[in-house]
């Protein structure tokens, strides 16, 4: 496609097909019991395969994103495609845990995190206009695909079980990322559309940046910590909820083990939809303003988590969790390139997603002892959550724009 005749909608088209295909590592629960019946391994040691997916996802983000300016974004999406497939190949021949770990975990987790920043990255620089809701849109395909991947994938392994389902899926997702990639471009450097102008930034709040911060330059800001650690405070909320909503449910609420499944399917369709949603709404609100009220909402959620004592008020809690999760995820990609600027995007959001790797470990594993220690009851743990999401909101409303390192030199030299 020649410079001048390419279509930025062509960007979105292929973005949304590379995040529909990563979400098939987010179907992982649908292996975990099968798996523990094929080999006979404890479940714990099986679960350590999407421990180690989502541990490597943000590092080999940052490895993707600096990859992506040498060989440009098709390469390496098809890259991490290609990286997917070897790590389900290897898992399909599993005999061994190491087998699991190697090729779902590292592999396959590892080449969603190579392709996962690059249509966010792309994006975010053809749709300087428009980047809370692309990016929510693209990033909410991802959450839509799990959701289609966890169906297909059980009606597979019906018939030929859960490894060679591994192999099956790594097929549909190569040939997929490749598609989607050969519809993505780089945008031209400082491309802006016709009559659209960047809005000034006022009184240090967070705007769209004029100056692009390299990593380096981004690491000594005291805004990249600062963004880090309310993501994780959202993250620690969220994934607690996300990764334990079955058992949560069934202790709380008195679910059986069927309406908690459905729980947790409800779970992927508001997370999806809160990625589009929010992403939306902060070209609107600003996206600060959306996080503080994302984290005001799943606060409250959580202070009442203790009450949600039927089926119908836990659905609409967690849901409501869920939604400001997803939210949070489309919202946070644009928030980096709105603070540092898009040209390196790709890796300072890698950076700062190293807060998601800290909520998937430490939420899980802060309820889980909380439960040992009380003798089954989480309520210690919704508290201590929900207080997280409130300084969440309140460092929200207190976020300032970082000071590019030019204006600081200048300010010196007077």
């Amino acid at each position: 496609m020649a410079e001048s005749r390419y279509n930025r909608w062509y960007c979105v088209i292929g973005a949304i097909l590379i995040q529909f295909c990563l979400g098939v590592v987010y179907i992982w629960s649908i292996f975990l019991k099968p798996i523990v019946e094929m080999f006979g391994w404890a479940t714990a040691d099986v679960s350590l395969a999407y421990t180690l997916s989502l541990a490597v996802l943000p590092v080999t983000m940052i490895i993707g994103g600096f990859l992506t300016p040498k060989f440009g974004p098709r390469i390496v999406a098809i890259l991490g495609g290609v990286m997917i497939f070897i790590g389900l190949f290897i898992a399909s021949k599993t005999t061994s845990l190491w087998m699991l770990w190697l090729g779902y975990g590292i592999f396959s987790g590892g080449g969603v995190g190579v392709s996962y920043g690059i249509p966010i990255s792309t994006l975010t620089k053809w749709f300087p206009d428009k980047r809370g809701m692309i990016t929510g849109l693209a990033v909410g395909s991802l959450g839509l695909g799990s959701f289609v991947f966890s169906k297909v994938a059980y009606q597979i392994m019906l018939v030929t079980g859960p490894l060679q389902t591994f192999l099956i899926m790594g097929v549909i997702v190569l040939i997929g990322v490749f598609l989607g990639a050969m519809l993505i471009k780089a945008a031209p450097d400082g491309y802006k559309p016709d009559g659209w102008n960047p809005p000034a930034v006022k009184d240090g709040k967070a705007g769209p940046s004029k100056y692009d911060f390299k990593p380096g330059e981004m690491l000594r800001t005291p805004n990249f910590y600062y963004l880090l650690v309310l993501y994780a405070c959202i993250m620690i909320c969220s994934l607690m909820i996300i990764g334990l909503a079955s058992p949560i449910g069934q202790a709380v609420a008195g679910l059986t083990p069927a309406q908690a499944s459905t729980i947790v399917g409800l779970l992927g369709l508001f997370n999806s939809g809160g990625r589009i949603f929010w992403g939306a709404a902060s070209d609107k609100l600003g996206r600060l303003r959306s996080i503080m009220i994302m984290c005001v909402i799943s606060a409250a959620a959580m202070f009442s988590m203790n009450y949600l004592s039927n089926y119908w008020l836990f659905a609409v809690g967690v849901s409501l969790i869920a939604i400001c999760f997803g939210g949070s995820v489309g919202v946070f990609p644009a928030i980096t390139a709105d603070s540092f600027g898009p040209k390196y995007v790709g890796i300072n959001y890698g950076l700062i997603l190293l807060a998601y790797s800290v909520g998937a470990i430490v939420g899980p594993i802060m309820a889980t002892k909380v439960v040992e220690i009380t003798g089954g009851n989480y309520s210690i743990a919704f508290i201590i959550s929900g207080a997280l999401c409130v300084l969440g909101a309140v460092m929200a409303f207190f976020y300032k724009a970082p000071t590019p390192p030019v204006v600081l030199k200048e300010s010196i030299a007077m």
